[in-house]
């Protein structure tokens, strides 16, 4: 079977780039998609990193333990 198959591809390679190169976008944009999901995690963790330490931007009644409520 693989010499069948071996021979087909020495014949006309075409099919065989064509799903090398399709395999070859697929991996790009994985790569490319995990890339951006990790920077945006890392922003939103960075914005609540920095919105959890500004506590004194919230009035005083919305603040936990405020007696103000």
């Amino acid at each position: 079977m693989s010499t069948l198959l071996w021979s087909l591809a020495k014949e006309n390679p075409w099919p065989a780039l064509a799903l090398a190169s399709l395999n070859l976008i697929v991996a790009l944009s994985l790569v490319g998609l995990s890339l951006l999901l990790g920077v945006t995690i890392s922003l939103l963790a960075g914005l609540h990193a920095f919105a959890g330490e500004r506590s004194w931007i919230t009035p005083k009644g919305f603040q936990r333990g405020s007696g103000a409520l």
